[in-house]
């Protein structure tokens, strides 16, 4: 009995294989993001030991601007398909511009070793993607969970209704047939006497 209430319990909390092919994909995007801005960084560190710093510079604008363009592009889809996840990827790519740009600043300022400083912020852009991800499962979960809960309330609210509705019906029918009988008995009494009169 035990065995069998712990079964069903599973297959409730077990999420339907569309829903989490969708949840997966959402996750692996971000994961592919991470590895890319992660990439970037291992670039601009590569290019750091090879490149004189004025080229750099700019190639670090070049990004920086590609970045944005990319952010704002799809700033202008989630506002068109008002979708709040597209508006993340939008501020994302910004944020990502952002910080390209104040590279250089950041590292005069503070005197930060510049590799040292790319190093720490792709495990950063690295961590915030993961935990991104799994706050994505969660939610996907989460969403999917209550929904079952909503369905079943729903359910339990409409039964009632229902219910309620056939005996007002039912009612309604006992009185119309009631009225119904009650005209028939008036109108037999006086088509008796009418007929007496006729007689007499």
């Amino acid at each position: 009995m035990t065995t069998d209430l712990i079964k069903k319990e599973e297959k409730k909390t077990k999420i339907p294989k569309e829903i989490s092919q969708e949840i997966l994909k959402k996750i692996f995007h971000n994961l592919l993001r991470a590895i890319g801005v992660m990439f970037y960084f291992i670039l601009l560190n590569l290019a750091y030991s090879t490149i004189k710093q004025e080229r750099l510079l700019g190639d670090i604008e070049v990004f920086a601007g590609v970045f944005l363009v990319i952010g704002m592009f799809f700033l202008e889809k989630a506002y068109k398909k008002d979708s709040g996840s597209i508006a993340i990827t939008g501020i994302e790519f910004l944020f990502l511009s952002l910080h390209s740009l104040s590279i250089m600043h950041i590292i005069t300022l503070f005197q930060y070793h510049f590799q040292f400083y790319l190093l720490t912020s792709s495990y950063l852009f690295s961590i915030y993607y993961v935990l991104k991800a799994i706050i994505l499962y969660t939610k996907g979960r989460r969403d999917y969970l209550k929904s079952l809960s909503d369905i079943s309330e729903i359910v339990k609210k409409e039964e009632p209704i229902k219910k309620e509705a056939k005996k007002r019906k039912q009612e309604e029918i006992k009185s119309k047939e009631e009225k119904i009988e009650k005209k028939q008995q008036h109108q037999e009494p006086k088509k008796k006497s009418q007929k007496r009169g006729k007689k007499k």
